[in-house]
């Protein structure tokens, strides 16, 4: 039993080194004509070699190069196939069209003599399309480096090989000199005919190898005087040229398996991402007709826009309870002087970052400043951002008690008596465009419109906050007053200053300053009032 495991090797390399032994060969088609009409689906098929080949179901029978084989009904299984086989395989050409008609075989359906009609087209589109390839009978020589329980563990210990060594001995012909667990020295003159194959072992080549040389797990050395007529193929294993020489090429296996490996799943990945490509075309295709889609986005839009209002009304209130006077002087510089306050929001905006980071720096310099660089850091943007809240909100509150004298519709409800009512209607007026913008987005064939609302929305709240954040700058966060109080004295000569008769009067009132005194929110304009009516 011992003894027959010495041919275990011989076998193996039949068996996986030479896949082509009684394997047929795709034969080459030249030219191609497929005929279907209402009566008739035809295929002729013309090769490099060989009679051509021309299977045709006409009038209720099939013919096979012009001879009559059986019969078929029109739409019936075998009709159905074979004209979806030829829908196919009319953009298909050369080697894509053989695979494709030796891939067909006979519906599952069919029985009796239908199926056994389909089955002989189906041997005749297979051996027209093959040609049996010659067998060759493999000429292996085995040796081993121990007995034959040696031999059996180290073939079995290389079975997962098997498949790189068929790979490595693909075109090496049929002469094989395989030695399995033992060294290879081929000495000076000494000449091996075929392919030298070493598996688990080191081979020495000091002589000359006619053919090709494939080492497994182990080390070539190509010594001085050494010559390979063919190819070296290495699978795990390293070369050492030592001055020999090489007429093929040297193939390390692996690595093209790497590479096949590597270019495979780049391919795959590109299909993937094809695919997406074409899903997400189909999806945004899709979403042209999907009405409800564009409704449930709108509806989310005006629930997003809603929430913020409200939000945003909540800090108002917040304000008004906290910081009132900060909040009236911020609103009333940004009523009064919009320009200066939005170049100074906009100035103060681009320097916020340097301000950052240079404060950080002055900080970190000194000892003493490191603790106050930590709250620093993070300190300086909460303030930005309060700042920025503080004039959007005071903004927001010139524009509500703006709309609660406007006499629009839907604004009587806000009281410009009521600051946390004129906040809530001033961000509700900055956010009438987003709010637009949604319900556009829920009507087909309005895109267009909705852009441009929503970029009137952009830049709305940008002024705003620009306008607001400059004058809570101008007035150091609404601590002091950028327009103060009237001199009542001053006005007063200023107005009467060509009237010296009306100055001298000690009798004279002043009704309209003495308003203006009693005016809460006290300013130019009531000036300018006084002096009219004086």
């Amino acid at each position: 039993m011992l003894r027959f495991t010495r041919f275990l090797p011989a076998l193996a390399l039949a068996s996986f080194c030479l896949p082509s032994a009684g394997r047929g060969q795709e034969r080459t088609v030249v030219a191609k004509e497929i005929a279907v009409g209402r009566s008739e689906a035809s295929l002729r098929l013309e090769f490099s070699s060989g009679a051509p080949l021309e299977i045709a179901l006409r009038d209720g029978s099939v013919y096979i190069d012009g001879t009559s084989t059986g019969a078929y009904k029109s739409g019936d299984a075998l009709d159905v196939a074979w004209r979806g086989l030829l829908g196919e395989a009319v953009a298909l050409d050369d080697g894509a069209l053989a695979r494709k008609l030796q891939a067909w075989s006979p519906p599952a359906s069919l029985t009796g003599d239908r199926l056994a009609l389909a089955t002989d087209i189906d041997h005749r589109l297979q051996s027209a399309l093959s040609v049996p390839a010659k067998t060759a009978t493999p000429n292996v020589s085995v040796s081993t480096g121990g007995d034959d329980a040696s031999l059996v563990k180290a073939l079995l210990g290389h079975a997962g090989r098997l498949a790189t060594l068929e790979e490595a001995l693909k075109g090496s012909g049929t002469n094989f000199k395989l030695h399995v667990d033992e060294d290879v020295d081929v000495g000076v003159g000494d000449k091996i005919d075929g392919t030298l194959v070493v598996v688990q072992g080191d081979a020495r080549i000091s002589g000359e190898i006619d053919g090709d040389v494939v080492v497994v797990d182990g080390t070539l050395t190509l010594a001085d005087g050494g010559k390979v007529s063919g190819d070296i193929r290495l699978a795990n294993a390293t070369l050492k040229r030592d001055g020999g020489s090489v007429d093929g090429e040297v193939v390390n296996v692996q690595s093209s398996e790497r590479d096949l490996e590597r270019e495979v799943r780049d391919r795959v990945s590109e299909e993937m991402r094809s695919e997406r490509g074409t899903k997400a075309r189909g999806t945004a295709a899709s979403g042209f007709f999907s009405p409800l889609r564009n409704i449930f986005r709108g509806l989310g839009g005006l629930m997003e826009n809603l929430v913020s209002i409200v939000v945003l009304g909540l800090l108002g209130m917040g304000v008004v309870a906290f910081a009132p006077k900060n909040l009236d002087i911020v609103a009333e510089t940004a009523r009064l002087d919009p320009g200066r306050a939005a170049l100074v929001g906009v100035a103060g905006t681009f320097l916020l970052i340097p301000v950052w980071v240079l404060g950080a720096v002055a900080l970190a310099i000194s000892i003493v400043g490191i603790p106050v660089m930590i709250a620093w850091l993070p300190i300086f943007p909460l303030a930005a951002v309060a700042a920025a809240l503080l004039g959007y909100l005071a903004v927001a509150r010139n524009l509500g008690e703006w709309l609660a004298d406007s006499g629009y519709r839907y604004t009587d409800w806000i009281r410009k008596s009521n600051p946390v009512h004129t906040i809530v209607g001033g961000v509700a007026g900055l956010s009438v465009f987003f709010l637009v913008g949604n319900v556009l987005r829920m009507v087909p064939f309005f895109g267009f419109f909705r852009g441009l609302l929503v970029v009137g929305g952009v830049l709305a709240s940008t002024a705003a906050v620009m306008i607001g954040f400059g004058a809570v700058l101008l007035t150091r966060a609404g601590r002091r007053p950028e327009y103060g109080p009237i001199d009542f004295d001053e006005a007063w000569h200023r107005s009467v200053g060509d009237h010296p008769d009306l100055g001298d009067d000690p009798n004279l009132d002043h009704p309209d300053l003495d308003a203006a005194a009693s005016n809460p929110h006290t300013g130019q304009d009531d000036a300018s009032k006084g002096e009219g009516n004086v």
